[in-house]
Parts: C-alpha cells; structure tokens; sequence
C-alpha cells in the first residue's frame, strides 16, 4: 500500500513538472532560469573573452554550478588553447587558465567566419538566445554547432564556417 502511493506521489509531482514545461513555465533555481535572467549574452561573453586572451575562440558554453551563472569560452592563441570564465551577470572576467586537455590540440581550420558570426547567424534564424556554440572541424567540412533558446524551447543549429549559411535547424527535444 505504501508502494502505491509513493509511487502515485511521483506520479503527480513528474505529471506537474511536464505539465509547467508545457505551460511554458522555467522553474526558478534551474540552468534554465538562470540561463533565462543573465544579463550577458554568448556574443558578449565570447568578446570579453578574446579581450582578456587575444586568440580566436572556439566554444562558448553557458554554465549554472553553486548559485554562479557563467559562460566558459575557450580561445586558441599560438596552438594552445585557453579558457575563460566570464560571469553572466556582468561580464567580469573570473578566471583565465590553459586548458589541460590531455588531446594534442589540432590546427584549426581557415574559416571565414567567426563563432560570434555563427552564433548572430543562428539567433536570426531562430529567433532565440545562444547558450552554447563550438567549431566542429575534425569530421568532414568545418560547421559552428550552435543552441539556441526561445522561452524553453530548444533549437540545434549547424552553421557553415566558410559561408555562414545556416545548414540546419532543428528543435532540439
């Protein structure tokens, strides 16, 4: 009996939870709220970045650990790669460090547009926010990955790296 309605209990708190999804509702508290409310977007977060460690970034990516909401944005400057944590709320610059990836990092591709391009690329094509963004180059023709969030839905856009044309777009489930 006790089974039952714990298992009835779930049921109704899962049900509630889809059902505020739904209703286009963000939980406060979530990534997805803070994501919501931070004042700094990928772009912006992408040139205080490469004002602090001239390179050309890479990746942005948008993060929610300990109450902090940050984007890390990894920037290639002389073959190696660095990384740089900007605060969402007001752009400072919380920390820079080398990446220690253990992967020997491999060239970069000539491109002739950069991730901030894609990232404006994919936002007017979706009508959404980046939250994330990378340089894909290791298979096949180089594409900025990008995503996107308008309200609580999520978009997955491919942006060719050459061109700037946006290959696909799709809601990401």
């Amino acid at each position: 009996k006790g089974l039952i309605i714990a298992v009835a209990t779930a049921l109704t708190i899962g049900t509630a939870s889809v059902g505020a999804y739904a209703a286009g509702a963000i939980i406060p508290g979530t990534k997805a709220a803070a994501f919501s409310s931070s004042k700094i977007s990928a772009a912006q977060a992408v040139d205080y970045a490469v004002a602090k460690i001239p390179g050309r970034a890479v990746e942005v990516d948008f993060r929610h650990k300990n109450g902090q909401s940050y984007y890390k944005v990894e920037i290639v400057a002389d073959d190696q790669k660095q990384e740089v944590f900007v605060d969402a709320a007001n752009g400072h610059i919380i920390e820079s460090r080398p990446d220690y990836d253990k992967k020997p990092l491999q060239p970069l591709p000539n491109t002739n547009i950069s991730l901030k391009q894609a990232i404006a690329a994919a936002e007017a094509k979706t009508g959404g926010r980046a939250k994330d963004a990378d340089l894909s180059y290791k298979k096949g023709p180089s594409v900025y990955k990008v995503e996107t969030v308008n309200g609580i839905q999520k978009y997955e856009v491919r942006v060719d790296a050459n061109s700037g044309q946006v290959l696909s777009s799709h809601i990401d489930l």
